[in-house]
């Protein structure tokens, strides 16, 4: 793993947001399309990954660079296999509850449908690691150096949040729906810290947790990739994160997330 002591939280988030501000400014004039589905305005979610890029190979040249991309692949960290089950379950779980919720009130919803397009979400994986190479790969590491896990999580869930915040203004979401999926993304940031820190700290089991967070709501298309199902409740999702963020803080310990606490002691 990358030494970290020396990395800049600073300099990250000042580089960060100069690459991302012109980006929203000129995607929210011009409509340009990157790819189906994927707008200039939305071309900041890969900042974290250009923005971590620059900075390594500014502290540590071409091997840091190197190190760090080394790390996509880095699933043999993952000893304990039984991890696999929280990252490809947990935030699914969460969506899963909010539709039951709003099945058994009798709200009206369209029934699912596996399609092509659920198929296509597979590719969305790859996205996945613009943002993770700089969210995990860079920062998560020296975050938990000055901080708790927990405090830790809850600092990068709220720059998580932010970064996506002129992207739902630009779609047209309230301020209110904002507030709780802001909320959501950051009890989610703590649940991924939990994840990373016990699976080995591998950036895999990142990106793929990060992957799950449209798995489900897959089962229901829509044209934009930063638009949600016309039934999804931001609040409900919230509140569920947030008490799953809770039990989890409470069985592992907020310090690091890995101290579950009726593990046998060893003799």
């Amino acid at each position: 793993m990358l030494i970290s002591k020396n990395r800049s939280l600073r300099n990250f988030f000042l580089l960060l947001f100069s690459l991302s501000i012109p980006l929203w400014i000129f995607g929210s004039i011009y409509d340009v399309q990157i790819f189906p589905g994927f707008n200039l305005y939305q071309l900041p979610l890969a900042m974290p990954m250009v923005t971590a890029l620059i900075l390594i190979y500014r502290e540590n040249g071409k091997a840091g660079v190197a190190g760090l991309l080394k790390r996509t692949y880095d699933s043999r960290l993952i000893k304990s296999k039984v991890w696999y089950l929280p990252m490809l379950l947990m935030i699914p779980s969460i969506g899963f509850i909010e539709y039951l919720i709003l099945r058994f009130s009798g709200s009206s919803i369209p029934p699912p449908q596996f399609s092509l397009a659920t198929l296509g979400y597979i590719s969305v994986f790859f996205m996945t690691y613009g943002e993770e190479l700089g969210w995990t790969g860079y920062l998560i590491d020296p975050m938990q150096q000055r901080w708790s896990a927990l405090k830790s999580g809850i600092l990068l869930g709220i720059v998580w949040a932010v970064i996506h915040f002129p992207i739902h203004f630009i779609n047209g979401y309230s301020f209110e729906w904002i507030f709780w999926h802001g909320l959501y993304t950051v009890a989610s940031r703590v649940l991924m810290v939990w994840i990373y820190n016990n699976a080995g700290k591998s950036l895999f089991s990142m990106a793929l947790t990060h992957w799950t967070f449209g798995m489900f709501w897959s089962l229901w298309p829509v044209e934009n990739l930063h638009r949600v199902v016309s039934f999804y409740n931001p609040s409900i999702m919230a509140l569920t994160a947030i008490f799953f963020a809770v039990i989890v803080t409470l069985l592992w310990g907020s310090k690091t997330l890995t101290q579950y606490r009726f593990n046998r002691k060893q003799v």
